[in-house]
């Protein structure tokens, strides 16, 4: 199986290289952490992102999938993931995969396991109130990206119709879209979108403008939104999450 150890949080490290973000939270599951997913960023990148961030002590456990014809997903092969879901490991997951495992703990549900992270690591802001708006723009993340993903861009075929619509998508709906967002952040402090560290809500905007779509998306946002782009340049220039993107495999999606 695909597997990869990332080191421990206990080392010490330069202080530049420490990400803003809190201690671990008293009283969580003790185990090492081990995410089980494809071999995909697909719907488990944010939950890795996370984790970086955190400087957690984690095995990125990936599923080799593989096509018998490139491209066509009605042809992949996932033999290990079969294998682990005939046997039960996926029932708490109702078959199907990203699961966190912690000790005896088992999470499905890649908005849940999101959750988690963030405030095991402190990444939920320092009040219930800053809480609560981190979990508030991270539906507005949400609702941005499912606005997206209804278009069916990524199983398009028809090639001329995938272009009129993306270059409405990055050309007028997204701008758009993103704009309210960048109206819509709470913190008055440049490079974050709450309170005065990093969070769950600034990884998100992160994933959106720089580790979704590509530059294309950042180009189109420039002129309008600058809390945004900043606050994902930040997130991006951390060290932790930058070393992970350079050493993560590269996968088609």
């Amino acid at each position: 199986p695909a597997r990869r150890s990332w080191p421990s949080r206990r080392p010490a490290r330069p202080a530049a290289a420490r990400p803003a973000v809190g201690p671990e939270v008293a009283g969580a599951a003790e185990g090492r952490l081990t995410l089980r997913y494809f071999d995909a960023r697909g719907v488990a990148e944010t939950a890795r992102v996370l984790l970086a961030v955190a400087g957690a002590d984690w095995e990125d456990h990936r599923y080799p999938i593989t096509f018998g014809t490139p491209g066509d997903f009605k042809t992949i092969q996932r033999e290990e993931f079969e294998e682990d879901r005939a046997s039960g490991k996926m029932d708490v997951a109702m078959g199907k995969v990203p699961v966190l495992d912690v000790g005896g703990f088992s999470l499905p549900q890649s908005k849940a396991i999101e959750r988690y992270l963030a405030a095991r690591f402190g990444l939920m802001g320092s009040t219930p109130e800053e809480a609560a708006w981190v979990d508030a723009v991270a539906e507005h993340v949400r609702d941005i990206s499912d606005a997206y993903a209804k278009k069916g861009i990524f199983f398009m075929k028809d090639a001329e119709k995938k272009k009129e619509i993306e270059d409405k998508w990055f050309g007028e709906e997204l701008p758009e879209m993103m704009g309210r967002l960048e109206g819509a952040l709470p913190s008055k402090v440049g490079g974050f979108a709450v309170g005065d560290k990093v969070s769950y809500a600034d990884v998100l905007i992160f994933r959106q403008l720089k580790d979704s779509y590509g530059d294309r998306e950042a180009a189109a946002l420039a002129p309008g939104c600058p809390k945004l782009l900043a606050i994902a340049e930040k997130v991006g220039g951390l060290k932790p999450v930058s070393s992970w993107l350079e050493s993560r495999p590269k996968t088609m999606f």
